[in-house]
């Protein structure tokens, strides 16, 4: 069973897999190790970490050892841990790329045990301060599977994740980050490419940053994302990125050359056809992956509080698809909200944030 946890990173992460480890019966302890002091002391305050640790001794006699750090420093970090740690200890991460990391790590730790993690949440904070303990409730959390993967460890992984409300989804490092490629960072790179463009016309007319509209304003905001977590998950990624880019070069000169022959009836045609696609793609469908545009909202326990949450956005002429309570707790609880169009899901957020709400984006 896993009693003692080891978290290296305690950010925004790895504090609110603390807070959440921390409502756990089995869960004994949680250590935070970390550089930046002024983020332990916080991690310690808000009840993250339950003591603060050098690595040499926060990683000895744990049961599980998460990285909650950037991808870029994960293999340099295990490398670290390995001579403190016995060969029953469970090494994980929540890095966004996996198959190069995860083909390297199981190299390097020999009879240890490393399983790759990427759970598919967060929120536009940074730090302990921003810690969540509701953050990975009915959240995808990745676990990589390979055919070195040690099935009891992973077994027990995904148990006790399962129990911080995650939903965990165990696929090959490959399919991950094929599937991530495509779905995370193809757009993040076409959204700062759109910020690179818009920052090239405005320097020579400053009345273009006037007439942004909000659909460039909401498929360029990912592009405000931290650069140095960018940078190392293309590099870890690469062949996947390389790959979609390629294809997205392909469709992009596609379009290019009908507007540049003025094949106005084939241009019509294939964005009707882009169109239909888009509209086909479900609001909502059965399994573990949602598609719909979803909030989740931690609420106190007080009389009417959904109701105050459904009047507020009523009254804004928001449309709620669907309500489900996911959690109810002595101190109160966490709703799920869904919405049929990610404009109603963005002004909704809006308002719920004004009034001093804790919601999750999904």
């Amino acid at each position: 069973m896993i009693k003692r946890v080891a978290i290296i990173g305690v950010g925004l992460i790895g504090s609110s897999l603390g807070l959440a480890l921390g409502d756990i019966q089995e869960v004994e302890e949680v250590i935070g190790i970390d550089k930046n002091q002024d983020y332990l002391q916080e991690a310690l305050n808000i009840g993250a970490i339950d003591k603060i640790a050098s690595l040499k001794e926060g990683v000895r006699d744990v049961d599980l050892i998460i990285l909650a750090t950037p991808v870029g420093i994960i293999k340099d970090l295990v490398v670290e841990v390995l001579p403190y740690i016995d060969n029953k200890t469970i090494i994980t991460d929540v890095g966004s790329t996996k198959s190069t990391l995860v083909r390297k790590l199981e190299v390097l730790v020999g009879d240890h045990i490393y399983i790759g993690g990427h759970p598919m949440t967060g929120a536009e904070t940074s730090g302990p301060s921003g810690a969540d303990k509701y953050l990975f409730e009915n959240a995808i959390y990745v676990l990589t599977e390979t055919e070195k993967t040690d099935q009891a460890s992973l077994a027990e992984l995904k148990n006790i994740l399962e129990k911080i409300g995650s939903q965990v989804l165990v696929l090959s490092p490959e399919n991950h980050d094929r599937t991530v490629a495509v779905t995370s960072h193809l757009p993040h790179l076409i959204a700062v490419n759109l910020m690179s463009v818009i920052e090239q016309f405005s320097q020579k007319d400053e009345q273009v940053t006037s007439l942004i509209a909000g659909g460039f304003r909401d498929t360029t905001r990912i592009a405000a994302g931290d650069p140095v977590m960018w940078r190392d998950i293309f590099l870890n990624n690469k062949e996947m990125v390389l790959e979609t880019i390629d294809i997205f070069e392909e469709r992009l000169s596609s379009l290019k050359e009908l507007i540049l022959n003025n094949q106005g009836e084939i241009l019509g045609e294939t964005l009707a056809e882009i169109r239909d696609a888009r509209v086909r793609l479900p609001m909502k469908k059965k399994g573990l992956l949602p598609s719909n545009f979803e909030l989740i909202i931690t609420l106190k326990d007080k009389p009417n509080a959904i109701g105050s949450v459904a009047s507020l956005l009523g009254d804004a002429e928001i449309n709620i698809q669907d309500i489900e309570v996911l959690k109810v707790r002595d101190e109160g609880g966490t709703i799920r909200l869904s919405f049929s169009q990610e404009e109603e899901q963005e002004e909704a957020y809006r308002l719920l944030k004004e009034k001093s709400y804790k919601v999750i984006k999904k």
